[in-house]
């Protein structure tokens, strides 16, 4: 069953974190270049890109005027050769909460930001970016691995009593490649066990993003069919692993689409920068909707 809308108070949040678990495809393809909000860009560097926003606007809402609470679990696992491996700065750390990430970042570099407005227009600041995760891209891409390994986390995360009330883990797995361990009736086994893996509150999410470098394709966000696809066998695999999104995010998918719908997928193609960053803020939405 999708997860409820009403809000947790804080102190139940506290005693029940929400999960994030993010798996990045390091294989040798991301050292290829895309071309992203007009400019061309490493796959590689724009994935660490988005992710580390991601991880910085976790903790920035864990943030009080007391310190920083852990309202979060954040795991970030990297695959590529024959290797799944937490990207942590100690690697044998699974999940990491904010107040572990508070100063465990590996370096800081200041970066441009564009944040798009309402009025779909762009506002470009400087800002200094705190590195959690590095790029890097190198071998093949296990991806069923990475999802055994995946499952292997939620369902241990959410047979947890302490995680009995919580809200249900959300998954995004960033691609650009197809799997090189896995046939499509494994990848999708192991997505639907994913998806079946459950809190009281609901099922896991899983979102995937697909980064390709046809630039001739339009981007697809949240798509309601298969149809807004290119007529690709893998696109639309990972539209078939992903998960139906709840009711409670579509009106922030209508706005980023720009047009009306019901029942979307966690899934994207060939996105803009931009839009990535809002895709995976909607896709944590849960953090707004507890504050």
């Amino acid at each position: 069953r999708p997860p409820r809308s009403t809000l947790f108070p804080y102190t139940t949040l506290f005693r029940s974190p929400a999960a994030f678990i993010i798996l990045i495809d390091q294989s040798g393809s991301m050292a290829e270049t895309v071309v992203i909000d007009r400019k061309e860009v490493v796959k590689a560097k724009a994935v660490a890109f988005i992710v580390n926003m991601l991880i910085a606007e976790l903790l920035n809402r864990s943030r009080r005027e007391e310190g920083y609470r852990d309202y979060f679990d954040i795991a970030v696992l990297g695959y590529h050769g024959d290797e799944v491996a937490s990207l942590w700065k100690n690697p044998n750390r699974m999940f990491m909460r904010p107040n572990d990430l508070i100063g465990n970042e590996l370096s800081r570099v200041p970066v441009q930001r564009e944040r798009r407005l309402p009025d779909g227009s762009t506002v470009v600041s400087s800002v200094c970016q705190k590195i959690w995760v590095e790029p890097y891209a190198g071998g093949k891409t296990p991806m069923y691995h990475a999802l055994t390994e995946c499952y292997r986390l939620c369902k241990a995360w959410c047979g947890a009593k302490a995680h009995r009330k919580s809200y249900p883990p959300t998954i995004f797995n960033i691609t650009d490649g197809e799997s090189s361990d896995g046939d499509d009736f494994k990848l999708q086994e192991i997505a639907d066990s994913i998806k079946g893996l459950s809190t009281e509150d609901g099922a896991a999410l899983l979102i995937n993003i697909h980064i390709s470098s046809d630039a001739e394709r339009s981007p697809v966000l949240f798509p309601e069919s298969k149809k807004e696809l290119p007529d690709q066998r893998y696109a639309r695999l990972l539209y078939d692993m992903s998960s139906e999104m709840p009711a409670i995010y579509n009106e922030s998918i209508v706005q980023l689409r720009g047009r009306d719908g019901e029942r979307f997928r966690g899934i994207s193609y060939n996105a803009a920068m931009t839009d990535l960053v809002s895709m995976m803020n909607i896709g944590s939405v849960s953090a707004n909707l507890l504050f």
